[in-house]
């Protein structure tokens, strides 16, 4: 419920592939027979993969439609087969067609190794082999392909290193190998690749230290290295790269802390250094960063301040310092009108919310939960009217509840759970009608819970335990029909489970204090491993669907336990206490 989003890689033309497809088709009104011999390479092709393609064969047409393009002479020029199917290896025989500029044949279902003889494809300037099932190492004889603009193999399964010879591709400008299992260290002939503009190595098992030999590579744009085994200090080389916009080097094993010269970066616009071990405090510098719109740094060793020029990236839509040692004025952060996420949890942040907090009037997501606030949330809250996320949990703050909440009409997740809240559960609260998640436990409410919380039909999660509500559950709760989990451990509650909760056919948990609300007499008890229990109205529940109630752990050995084959259309009770056996009511 508090992930933080990720980059993901999808498979679907890149702006790159479109443009050569236009440069690469021929004039419709022109119609060109394919070359006798490499159309027995196309036949060969289409066997190996399984398809069948109308075009491919001798005397055939070159036609687009059938995702080839030729040149005047009938020779192969282009293939674009993405998405299409493929399953098989790669033919070696498609390293002769030696007239090829761009072959793509991502986001299908090919594998076993990229073929050395590929080696032969001299011309070939934009290579998409990304979203197959690829493996062993990337070959050496790589490196002949001279006219490599574009290298696409992520997501495959490749292993072994980097191979060296990827350095005399010195007119290469995009490398994209995230996503595979390549180890061992950057080869240092990277350095060679002066064009590059965009390097991908991400989530590989890349270890060692980035080497000093990519200070080069004054031209890269973007830079992602994250998800390695990644050591050693940020390099200071960082600072050359002028035309850098984004960094990722989250998910490694980086240490040292954050240099001063990370404010020379003048054009970066992304900045992730996430999940590292970075120490000691970030920099004041940081503020002339202007440009920069994300700043992911959760998850290292980081003290100190968040330095108040924070406040002067007005670009700034992504603030994510959460599971540091930080401390903060967070009035320093509201000069961030842009600012869509703020995630500063598990820090040391203490004081109070400020008043001002309604200057973020684009903030959706808020997390300053596990730190040390006190006081009350401020009414001015109210007027973060785009919020979807709110985590207040694990603080000090203390009663009132602002009535302003309920203002918060797109609010899907609150939690507000060990604070100190002493009060009358707020009527705020029922009145959050797209809220999906609440959890307002291990606090001091009182009071009833009241029949008008049943209005929160979008509700899948309800936690209201270790609280001191009194008096029975209503009967009005079993209209929630989206309930799937629903936490009412609260030794003040009495009266017994309403049986009109045996129609929430989506709860899977609910969580009672067993001494104080059982289940009523003349219902069906359904035990599970949880210490759940649920109670039903047989006659209303049995005969129209089936439960089946899971056996605790020590009853997992026996044989006799509950499936979902042991009482069709009924319910399956086991044994608890003896683990002998079921029963079906």
């Amino acid at each position: 419920l508090k992930a933080l989003p990720t980059r993901r890689y999808e498979c679907r033309p890149s702006r790159i592939a479109a443009a050569w497809l236009v440069l690469l088709l021929p004039s419709p009104a022109v119609a060109t027979r394919i070359d006798d011999a490499q159309a027995v390479v196309l036949v060969e092709c289409a066997a190996a993969w399984g398809r069948t393609f109308r075009g491919w064969r001798e005397g055939g047409e070159c036609n687009t439609a059938q995702f080839i393009s030729c040149d005047g002479a009938g020779l192969v020029t282009a293939m674009w087969l993405d998405g299409r199917g493929l399953v098989g290896s790669i033919p070696t025989a498609l390293g002769t067609l030696t007239s090829l500029t761009a072959l793509n044949l991502c986001c299908n279902s090919l594998y076993g190794p990229i073929p050395a003889s590929f080696s032969g494809l001299a011309s070939l300037a934009y290579l998409d082999l990304q979203y197959n099932a690829l493996s062993e190492s990337i070959p050496d004889a790589i490196s002949l392909m001279t006219a490599l603009t574009s290298l696409f193999l992520s997501s495959n399964q490749l292993s072994g290193g980097i191979p060296p010879a990827i350095g005399a591709l010195a007119s290469l400008k995009q490398l994209y190998l995230p996503q595979n299992k390549l180890s061992e260290s950057i080869p240092t002939e990277m350095g060679n690749l002066l064009e590059l503009q965009s390097l991908f190595l991400d989530y590989n098992w890349v270890a060692g230290t980035i080497p000093d030999a990519l200070s080069a590579l004054t031209n890269l744009n973007h830079l992602s290295m994250a998800g390695n085994q990644l050591e050693g200090a940020l390099p200071d080389f960082l600072t050359s790269f002028v035309a850098l916009t984004q960094l990722y080097l989250n998910s490694n094993l980086l240490s040292g802390s954050i240099p001063a010269f990370i404010g020379n970066c003048v054009a970066l616009e992304v900045l992730s250094l996430s999940n590292n071990r970075l120490t000691g405090v970030l920099p004041m510098s940081i503020g002339a960063m202007t440009n920069l719109r994300s700043i992911n740094l959760y998850s290292n060793q980081l003290e100190g301040s968040i330095p108040s020029t924070i406040g002067q990236l007005e670009q700034l839509s992504w603030l994510s310092l959460s599971y540091n040692a930080l401390t903060a004025d967070l009035d320093d952060l509201t000069p961030l009108g842009n600012l869509v996420g703020l995630l500063l949890s598990g820090n040391a942040i203490s004081g109070s919310i400020p008043t001002t907090i309604r200057e973020l009037f684009s903030l959706q997501t808020l997390d300053v939960s596990n730190n040390e606030l006190t006081g009350i949330i401020p009414s001015t809250i109210s007027g973060l009217i785009h919020l979807t996320s709110l985590m207040l949990d694990h603080n000090k703050l203390v009663s009132p509840v602002p009535q302003g909440l309920s203002a918060l009409t797109v609010l899907k997740l609150i939690d507000l759970h060990d604070n100190a809240f002493s009060e009358v559960l707020p009527p705020a609260f029922t009145k959050m009608k797209r809220a999906e998640y609440m959890k307002l436990s291990h606090n001091n409410f009182t009071g009833s819970i009241p029949a008008s919380i049943s209005s929160l039909q979008s509700l899948t999660y309800l936690d209201l335990s270790y609280t001191f509500l009194e008096g029975t559950i209503p009967t009005a709760i079993s209209k929630m029909q989206r309930l799937s989990r629903l936490y009412l451990h609260i030794s003040t509650l009495s009266g017994s489970i309403p049986a009109t909760m045996g129609s929430m056919l989506n709860l899977q948990y609910l969580y009672v204090d067993p001494a104080a609300t059982p289940c009523g007499a003349g219902r069906c008890e359904v035990v599970q491993y949880s210490g759940t229990a649920f109670c039903r109205a047989c006659t209303n529940f049995c005969d129209t669907c089936t439960k089946v109630a899971r056996a605790p752990p020590e009853c997992k050995k026996k044989r006799r336990v509950c499936s979902s084959k042991s009482c069709p259309g009924r319910i399956c009770i086991p044994f608890i206490r003896s683990c002998q056996g079921f029963k079906c009511i």
